[in-house]
């Protein structure tokens, strides 16, 4: 209980340095410029919400597509069930990795995968959504430093870049060996600690079902298509927003600006929902573009506004899932009315 407490302190610490951070950003811009910019782009939140719908749906299907068809839920549960997760690891603080543990376990209670299955889902789509953040936030660096000539980003890139993808090529080596099953051969010698072999055993069955899902190259395939769609989306978003706020630019810009943003908000992922740190990363990509401090924290404030509006209702349909879960504990005979129902 004292390591949660510290942790939910030093969240509320992060999140309120995010918001000194947003505050300071938009006190250097200037207030009433920013909010000039807004005002000029009143369309542009209605569109980006609108735009970012698809993006629902193809995040539902790149986790969909890794889970094997005798067990892949309805393509709208498999949506339900991202989304969520998706929501708390954009929101909340320290939920990169507890946003992919909620998501196994919404998996198991709305799409009814076997927890084995639904965790192995889980490493499989965080491996391989990390990676291609990583690619892709390499070549939006490098993208920029083509475009402002600076030639100097491109040895320190490429070996951050290196460096950060054979640390997931460990990652997945480990995957991939079964680190659980050898410990599992050890302990299977010390008869005596039948209750930790009946454990490992359980975590044995769990290295089978990760290799399984990654012998299927064509799912992998089609879960990096569905990412890449995703992010594109984003950068859609992006470019929309710009023009939404007078700057026209071209789409290489607009996907440079939000990927490296992104990848800003990644690197800093305890800060809770990014706070500040997204905001402060896009001004200052935008500015090597020649884009203005206002219009770019217009750009992120609209663009921050969309997240809330989704995620905030996916965090709300999380804490429904979990209500209807406790109801169901304490009073069984209304969940089988609701089986019933079904």
């Amino acid at each position: 209980m004292k390591g949660e407490s510290r942790l939910r302190v030093i969240g509320y610490v992060l999140a309120l340095g995010g918001v000194l951070l947003l505050t300071a950003l938009i006190v250097r811009e200037g207030a009433a410029r920013v909010a000039a910019a807004l005002a000029a782009a009143t369309w542009a939140f209605p569109a980006v919400a609108a735009i970012n719908t698809p993006r629902l749906f193809s995040d539902g299907a790149a986790w969909q597509a890794l889970i094997p068809k005798p067990n892949r839920p309805r393509f709208l549960v498999a949506v339900w069930v991202r989304w969520l997760g998706g929501s708390v690891n954009d929101l909340l603080p320290f939920a990169r990795l507890s946003a992919d543990i909620l998501t196994a376990r919404l998996a198991t209670i709305s799409a009814g995968l076997p927890p084995s299955l639904a965790a192995s889902v889980s490493v499989v789509n965080l491996t391989i959504s990390v990676l291609m953040r990583i690619l892709v936030t390499v070549a939006a660096i490098l993208l920029i430093a083509v475009a402002t000539g600076r030639g100097n980003l491109f040895v320190p890139t490429l070996v951050a870049g290196l460096a950060a993808a054979v640390a997931v090529f460990g990652f997945y080596v480990l995957q991939r060996f079964g680190v659980v099953r050898l410990l599992a051969g050890l302990v299977s010698r010390l008869t005596k600690f039948s209750r930790l072999s009946s454990v490992l055993q359980r975590g044995v069955n769990f290295d089978h079902t990760v290799r399984t899902l990654y012998a299927r190259r064509l799912a992998l395939l089609t879960s990096c298509s569905w990412w890449t769609f995703s992010w594109l989306v984003g950068c859609l978003q992006t470019w929309v927003t710009l023009f939404a706020l007078g700057i026209q630019t071209s789409f290489i810009v607009a996907l440079t600006i939000e990927t490296a943003g992104q990848g800003v908000r990644s690197v800093l992922f305890i800060v809770p929902a990014g706070l500040g740190v997204f905001e402060g990363g896009i001004v200052m990509i935008s500015s090597l573009f020649g884009i203005s401090g206002d219009s770019a924290l217009a750009l992120s404030l609209i663009r921050r506004a969309t997240e809330v509006l989704f995620n905030g209702a996916g965090l709300l349909g999380w804490q429904i899932v979990e209500a209807r879960r406790i109801l169901g504990r304490l009073h069984p005979e209304v969940a089988r009315s609701d089986v019933a129902r079904k």
